[in-house]
């Protein structure tokens, strides 16, 4: 009982740091997706004017 009681404690603290991390990851998604964004953009417009 005290290694399953050990193991649901173990499972919880990993959900709780696991929700922590998102809560502190989340607000940054849209600046990553749309820096994702300019930065192929840029690329492809580059490599289009270097193919020539």
């Amino acid at each position: 009982m005290k290694k399953a009681r050990s193991y649901l404690l173990l499972l919880l603290l990993a959900a709780f740091t696991i929700h922590m991390l998102w809560l502190a990851i989340a607000p940054l998604v849209p600046y990553l997706v749309s820096g994702l964004a300019i930065v192929l953009v840029l690329g492809f417009i580059y490599y289009r004017m270097t193919k020539w």
